[in-house]
Parts: C-alpha cells; sequence; structure tokens
C-alpha cells in the first residue's frame, strides 16, 4: 500500500526503480524526447533490461497515476517529464522512514548510521559541515 506524505506518495521498489531512472536521464541533459519506454530500457539494461516491454510501461502508468510523470506523444511514442523532482520525493521518504522505522527518532537513526559501518571519513566531514551550517543559521 503507497503511504502518503505533502500529496507525495510513497513508491513500490519497482516503480521507484523506473522513476530513479527517468529522474537520472532528466539530470543528465537527455532531451525530454529521448525519455521513452524503450530508451530506458536499451540505456539501462542492468537495472531493467530484464523486464519487458509492457511491463516497463505498465510501471510508467502508474506513474502516470500517481502524477510523478506526464506523458507527452513524440511521433510514434510518448516521452516522459518528472513532475515530481528527485530532492523532493528523497526528503519525503526519508521523512516516511524515520517516522515509520525509528517512530519519529531523529537521533536514534544517526545513531545507528554511526555506530555501523557505513559512514565514511569523508561522509562524517560532509556531515559536520551540514550541521555546522544548519546550526549557523539559526543563531
Amino acid at each position: 500500500m503507497a503511504k502518503q506524505l505533502k500529496g507525495v506518495v510513497k513508491l513500490p521498489e519497482s516503480e521507484l526503480a523506473v522513476m530513479q531512472l527517468i529522474w537520472e536521464m532528466h539530470r543528465a541533459g537527455e532531451p525530454t524526447a529521448n525519455i521513452t519506454a524503450g530508451n530506458l530500457m536499451e540505456r539501462f539494461p542492468d537495472k531493467i533490461g530484464h523486464l519487458k516491454l509492457t511491463t516497463v510501461l505498465t510501471l510508467i502508468s502508474r506513474l502516470i497515476g500517481k502524477k510523478f510523470i506526464r506523458a507527452e506523444k513524440a511521433g510514434r511514442s510518448y516521452c516522459y517529464i518528472p513532475l515530481v523532482g528527485e530532492e523532493e520525493y528523497k526528503q519525503m521518504a526519508a521523512q516516511d522512514f524515520v517516522k515509520t522505522v525509528f517512530k519519529n527518532d531523529t537521533r536514534g537513526l544517526i545513531s545507528a548510521l554511526v555506530t555501523g559501518d557505513s559512514l565514511t571519513e569523508s561522509d562524517i566531514d560532509e556531515l559536520m559541515r551540514m550541521l555546522e551550517n544548519k546550526a549557523g543559521r539559526k543563531e
């Protein structure tokens, strides 16, 4: 079941995989007319090439229904334009994750990251800069 927060739904893994590829092509400056189901499958065979075109089109149809993308006719095919930004979605998903997994305990999430092995020295340095900037804006 899709969860909703601030008008954006949490996508199932299969739909999110397709949406991430659309965002990636869009971010890379790909002309909108090139973001088609066929081009997604050709460009990312390791990520969705195992799926049939009909499956990819079904996932795209669901993304259209959820207002994540819109379709524009381009010749004989449709191209897809993101309506929800990648950062907007990440913010929503992160908030939902903290809410559901950590029961709104942000410090619990940070503690899990710090005590685990997932943070590199570079990650820690970047987080420190971000926290210092955030703290500096409040003063």
